[in-house]
């Protein structure tokens, strides 16, 4: 009895020291901040929730076991991120978190790994290796400039990309010498998921068969095999490096079957064409991903069907977050203007944007008086006939104050009273029918 007694509250404490211990494995991220400061160098069990704009960044050499991402950002620079299972093999997990790795940074994975609505980029000569499997589910992982990702393991050990996933090798650079390495494992790609070889120094590198098929729910013994080595695609007589089996090189693709070219891949978005008050146009648009992108080719038309090239953007380079693009045409055509953009590829293949239409014979002849203006504010809208033109009074920051929608004649005039508007400085717009614009500060004084 006496024995149990003393027993019994050690019990009581171990229990209560494992449930501390457990408490403290969930992290909450919910701003910037370094890996040392919430986080032990080693994290056994961890669940760590990143917030959406919050970056984790790893500045140490940290080992996590067992561990669950969520959400956020992790930066590495120069700092090794060691993964690891403890006890059973249990699954390292990454769930819509995007993992940026700069400098001579390393990801070593020794646990399965699973990757779900995730973005991995390493860039310059960094490295992810894997001794186990890999999943990936609607998740990218990017190998720009010399980075590499070696994949270890035996025939059961499997890469398998599901979901549209993909594996890029290569920045869209010439200069880009980054491989992927798969000794052992193997290598499934289902669901309209690709591995993408980028341009002619970039390798796959894998003495086996990968194995494709459509639908990842459809019974394995459907798959298709594809060799890649033995191809002498993109190498020999004629390119920048011998046939060196079982080296693969780019540009080429890897889904269903093995095809000669890298795809386009370029998500064009917000694509607008405005005129500017000196009578200039700016094209603004923006891509949301970018992969083996060349550059831009600004085209213009007078009639919609005979186009000039009149300028070119070089691509920012491979990405999956969205860049900003713009360009001017200082001396647009007298007349209709038709605009479009040309997509071009490393490999020279283009697709065009649609078209965007601007009448600046008409908008040209738009003018605003008084300027400053005290009770009245008059819009002139030159020798615009026969269309509805909006007009509108915003002040600085957007707020809508007054809108007429005039149905314009030879010299037609919109008159906006102000009486009851405080002074400062406001912005009138007419917005065409077509969708053309031209904006003018204008100048609300009282004194």
């Amino acid at each position: 009895m006496k024995r149990s007694t003393l027993t019994t509250p050690l019990i009581l404490a171990l229990m209560i020291v494992s449930s501390s211990i457990m408490a403290q494995s969930a992290y909450t991220i919910s701003g910037n901040t370094k890996w040392s400061a919430p986080l032990p160098s080693t994290c056994n069990a961890c669940t760590i929730t990143i917030a959406a704009g919050a970056t984790l960044t790893v500045d140490e050499s940290a080992t996590c076991q067992n561990c669950t991402f969520d959400g956020g950002t992790i930066s590495i620079t120069s700092q090794t991120l060691n993964v690891q299972y403890a006890g059973s093999q249990t699954t390292t997990y990454f769930n819509s978190t995007d993992l940026d790795v700069n400098g001579t940074g390393k990801v070593i994975v020794n646990a399965p790994l699973s990757l779900a609505n995730s973005v991995f980029t390493f860039n310059n000569a960094t490295s992810l290796t894997t001794s186990y499997g890999v999943a990936l589910s609607a998740s990218t992982i990017y190998l720009y400039d010399n980075a590499s990702m070696t994949s270890t393991g035996g025939a059961s050990t499997t890469v398998s990309l599901v979901n549209s996933s993909r594996i890029v090798i290569g920045n869209g650079s010439q200069n880009s010498n980054a491989i992927f390495t798969v000794s052992g494992p193997t290598l499934d790609i289902y669901d309209n998921s690709t591995v993408t070889v980028g341009n002619e120094n970039n390798v796959y590198y894998n003495w086996a068969d990968y194995n494709y098929q459509h639908n990842s729910n459809a019974n394995s013994n459907s798959a298709k095999a594809y060799a890649t080595s033995g191809l002498p695609m993109n190498c020999g007589t004629g390119y920048a490096h011998s046939c060196s089996n079982p080296s693969l090189y780019g540009p080429a693709t890897l889904s269903s079957g093995v095809s000669s070219g890298a795809t386009l891949a370029v998500v064009l978005d917000g694509f607008t064409a405005v005129l500017n008050s000196n009578h200039t146009v700016t094209l603004d648009w923006n891509t949301q991903e970018e992969i083996n992108f060349s550059h831009f080719s600004i085209q213009r038309s007078a009639d919609g069907e005979n186009w000039n090239e009149i300028g070119t953007l070089d691509a920012k380079g491979n990405s999956a977050v969205q860049i900003d693009y713009s360009f001017t045409d200082e001396q647009p055509l007298s007349g209709t203007n038709y605009y479009r953009l040309a997509l071009v590829n490393l490999d020279n293949s283009y697709v065009y944007s649609e078209v965007k239409v601007l009448h600046t014979s008409a908008i040209a002849q738009i003018s605003f008086f008084p300027n400053p203006a005290r009770d009245y504010v008059n819009i002139s809208l030159g020798g615009i006939s026969g269309s509805q033109v909006t007009v509108l009074l915003t002040s600085a920051a957007g707020q809508l104050l007054q809108e007429k929608k005039v149905v314009t004649g030879s010299g037609s005039i919109v008159t906006f009273p102000v009486q009851n508007i405080a002074a400062g400085v406001y912005v009138l717009s007419v917005i065409n029918a077509d969708g053309t614009r031209e904006s003018s500060p204008v100048l609300i004084s009282r004194s």
